[in-house]
């Protein structure tokens, strides 16, 4: 649309039947100065999103890419807001990130869902005059006698082959995410398929036959925990929709071990999700118990979790609602969740021997026999735990002990959680005007490569401020689409 807006012509081929990216799962995007922002007086740092990038990338970052997409993230929220997508400024947190109550405001959530915002997007492209080819994926790129991209060819769900003439290439196919053959080579072992299966790495291999060079080929976005599809399988059919409810054991920071029975993390940074994502993507078959205790179970239950943490309290009086997973995240309703009282045990104890997700016995030794650990270890796990609560001191991994969550009363249960990995991020080295550069960083002509395709944005791991992802894929695309508009109506 970026593109058709600079009054050149323009096709979009679609490989699905449908928009079915990582943006129609999202809750928002970043961004330091949108509108939103200066009318709040609530303008982000920029400094201080750039020292993000810095530290958790250790410098292996296009500096010159993050400080553009950096500037541009705010006119790209305006921009999104102009065009149908409807996005709002939310307080950091709102997401259920708790560790993330206090830092600046950087998120703008979807008003409506990325699916319905893709649409209006979609609809206002096409009424602008451009073109779109659902289910049909682009097969491979074209080239002059001088190696520049000249168009690309296509093919439609019938079998029918597209040769489409073009003087400039845009390519946003959302990485490799659902290619286990280049997850085990560029990943390696253990890891896990991403949640966009039609994420083949196909718009990567192609601008890599083209002379880019690659860059962040190794990067993939751990981010919070679940459960395996085979236990899904089984879980489902126990306790159908309520299962939902078991991933609350995620958000508090109760002691976890991983497969050898070893406490492994700060339990209190279980809520930073890419943070501790990329913590449980490092643990053998990327497994972790999280170790429940009688005592936590029954003060939920006469309260409701908020007798662990208040983690919604804050905005009772200043309701915040945006959509993620195209499901409304509503502090009010958050709020009243938090603060009923609910008995885990009626859904605990059915999973209990018909499902390798939840164990339980009365004592430490026998839980770990029925999960399978080592017993020495587990034991040897809490007992320093409980030790660093009531000591104040935590000489393993440093942690606030104020807000761990003592293991003291059997019956004791152990939920098993496994890696989510929401997809790749990275692999075409780009400069910071989104075209693809060749290994001596000389611009591919004419072509341009955005969103998860592209490298240069973060080290190994995902930056844990809230929008990240969807605020480079949206403003790296708006930018390609410019500067490719632009690019092209220099050539008449």
């Amino acid at each position: 649309m970026a593109a058709k807006q600079q009054g050149v012509n323009v096709i979009l081929l679609e490989k699905t039947a449908t928009q079915m990216g990582a943006g129609t799962l999202a809750g928002g995007m970043f961004a330091a100065d949108s509108k939103q922002q200066k009318e709040k007086h609530q303008q982000v740092d920029k400094a201080w999103l750039y020292n993000e990038y810095m530290e958790l990338s250790g410098g292996f970052i296009n500096t010159q890419l993050v400080r553009k997409i950096i500037d541009e993230a705010g006119a790209t929220v305006d921009w999104l807001n102009e065009n149908g997508a409807l996005m709002k400024l939310t307080d950091a947190g709102v997401g259920g990130a708790y560790a993330h109550i206090g830092e600046p405001a950087t998120l703008h959530g979807y008003q409506e869902g990325g699916t319905m915002a893709l649409k209006k997007l979609l609809d206002t492209y096409k009424k602008s005059g451009g073109k779109i080819y659902f289910s049909t994926p682009a097969k491979a790129l074209t080239y002059d006698a001088k190696g520049q991209v000249t168009g690309v060819l296509a093919e439609k769900e019938d079998g029918t082959k597209l040769t489409i003439a073009a003087k400039a290439v845009i390519i946003a196919t959302g990485g490799f995410g659902g290619n286990a053959k280049m997850l085990k080579q560029y990943i390696g072992t253990p890891f896990t398929m991403g949640e966009i299966s039609q994420n083949k790495g196909d718009g990567i291999q192609m601008a890599w036959k083209a002379g880019a060079a690659e860059r962040g080929i190794n990067v993939t976005q751990y981010f919070w925990a679940k459960f395996s599809d085979a236990e899904m399988n089984k879980i489902i059919p126990i306790v159908g929709e309520k299962w939902w409810d078991l991933t609350n054991f995620t958000r508090f920071p109760n002691l976890r071990v991983n497969l050898d029975g070893k406490r492994f993390s700060d339990e209190t940074d279980v809520t930073l999700f890419s943070v501790h994502g990329a913590e449980l993507h490092m643990q053998p078959q990327e497994t972790e118990f999280v170790i429940v205790d009688s005592d936590m179970l029954e003060k939920i239950a006469q309260r409701g979790t908020v007798a662990i943490e208040n983690q919604y309290g804050k905005w009772k009086n200043n309701p915040f609602f945006f959509m993620e997973f195209n499901e409304p995240n509503d502090t009010k309703t958050l709020i009243e969740q938090e603060n009923t009282p609910y008995d885990y045990t009626k859904l605990l104890d059915p999973l209990v021997g018909t499902t390798q997700t939840v164990f339980k016995a009365n004592t430490l030794e026998s839980l770990a026999k029925n999960m399978g650990v080592n017993q020495s270890n587990l034991v040897t796990s809490a007992t320093l735990y409980n030790n660093a609560i009531s000591t104040g001191k935590d000489d393993e991994f440093f942690s606030n002990t104020s807000k761990l969550i003592k293991v003291s009363t059997p019956p004791y249960y152990a939920v098993k959680f496994v890696a989510r990995n929401l997809g790749t991020l990275g692999g075409v080295r780009i400069n910071e005007n989104i075209q693809a550069v060749d290994e001596n960083n000389r611009p591919i002509k004419g072509l341009y490569v955005s969103g998860a395709d592209a490298g240069g944005m973060y080290g190994k791991a995902y930056v844990d401020f809230e929008g990240g992802t969807l605020g480079f894929a949206y403003t790296s695309g708006r930018l390609a689409g410019v500067n490719a508009g632009q690019y092209v109506k220099s050539l008449k």
